[in-house]
């Protein structure tokens, strides 16, 4: 699937709670033209609510404004961030970002 394709919602707390499944899967924070994060959870909806509340504050340093997800199963979920991240080479996913905050 192309992360391209697939809808982007705006990051507020009432859509994330109105559209962000409360199941297994990866999900990204970007602004138009960037991704900022690629995750992957068990519970898309709370990962998100947890960068809304500020318990992630290096990834929101870069205010992402949009989300988008796609579900999957736990035993396909970390190989597909790494394959998100290698393609879209996300900001906050980058080692060597980290290493310089």
């Amino acid at each position: 699937m192309d992360w391209d394709q697939l809808p982007h919602v705006s990051l507020t707390r009432s859509n994330v709670i109105r559209h962000a499944p409360e199941e297994s899967g990866v999900y990204g924070l970007s602004v138009p033209g960037k991704w900022i994060y690629i995750g992957h959870s068990f519970n898309i909806r709370k990962a998100l609510l947890e960068y809304l509340t500020g318990q992630k504050p290096y990834v929101l340093q870069w205010q992402p404004r949009l989300f988008t997800f796609e579900l999957m199963p736990f035993r396909d979920r970390l190989a597909r961030q790494k394959e998100l991240v290698a393609r879209y080479q996300p900001v906050c996913n980058r080692k060597t970002h980290s290493l310089a905050r």
